[in-house]
């Protein structure tokens, strides 16, 4: 019987395979995740490379590097993320987790932010470093280990879906925060009602492996000695929808969308939680 990599919980049941990999469901902290755990990160930059997606996320920091996108061309999660940090803390540390190309990084230099990333994966490590960030190549919970360093902010947007051990991975995020810091996070969101129809190879297991909803997000922060200060989301699943009905089916579809909203029966694509220290 699987133990919840979140709550430590033997209180799991099984669920139906996604992509042909065993599922369980918590009965804790209602996280739903693959017994099957360990994926090499080789297997990642395999499936990234041949990802559309990748390709787009590189283009993305190279026209960030020479100034021809900047703040307006970000996901809405990562520009609500600097709106949000902005107004509530006046240190400009700053650490994101799955860096990437580091896209991020660059726009977050722009504003004033003394940024530091940590990346896995070697090739998008190698593009971050290249526009001279301090880049950490490997797993955070390694970096959190030999570093003395402590960040005023911690963001890792669509990390913790990959990780085998994500308590692990909050507790070294938890460890490299200061007193008064937040910490950002976005994942896929379980309350989508269209997440789990999903088949592209970015979305599924082996690459998503846990798949969060508030209140399993709460409980994981918890564990790590934080709260979540605030949940947001779109009010409609405009993602999924677009990547499983096309631009064309999304637009069909946003009317009955819109309407299930008002009923609480649609929730959006990307769950941001910002986190602190508990009092």
């Amino acid at each position: 019987m699987p133990t919840c990599p979140v709550c430590r919980s033997r209180n799991v049941e099984p669920r139906p395979a996604f992509n042909g990999f065993p599922m369980s469901r918590c009965g804790e902290c209602t996280l739903l995740f693959t017994s099957r755990r360990n994926v090499p990160v080789e297997v990642y930059d395999q499936l990234y490379q041949a990802d559309p997606t990748y390709a787009a996320m590189k283009r993305a920091a190279e026209n960030a590097a020479d100034g021809t996108s900047g703040l307006d061309e970000l996901w809405w999660s990562k520009r609500f993320a600097f709106g949000y940090l902005e107004a509530r803390l006046t240190g400009r540390s700053l650490l994101d987790v799955g860096c990437g190309p580091g896209e991020f990084l660059l726009i977050a230099r722009r504003r004033g932010w003394c940024a530091t990333g940590v990346e896995p994966a070697p090739e998008p490590a190698r593009q971050s470093a290249s526009y001279g960030f301090q880049i950490y190549e490997g797993m955070l919970e390694d970096y959190a280990a030999q570093t003395h360093q402590r960040f005023d902010a911690i963001t890792a947007f669509e990390v913790l879906e990959h990780v085998p051990n994500p308590r692990s991975v909050l507790d070294s995020m938890a460890s490299l925060l200061k007193p008064d810091g937040l910490l950002l996070l976005s994942v896929p969101n379980l309350d989508d009602p269209y997440l789990l129809r999903l088949r592209n190879a970015a979305s599924v297991p082996p690459v998503h492996i846990n798949f969060f909803n508030r209140r399993s997000m709460a409980h994981a922060l918890r564990s790590a000695g934080l709260e979540a200060e605030r949940f947001k989301t779109l009010p409609i699943p405009t993602y999924t929808v677009r990547l499983l009905h096309g631009r064309k089916g999304l637009l069909l579809r946003l009317p009955w969308l819109g309407l299930l909203s008002l009923f609480r029966r649609a929730d959006g694509s990307t769950l941001v939680t910002i986190a602190r220290w508990r009092r």
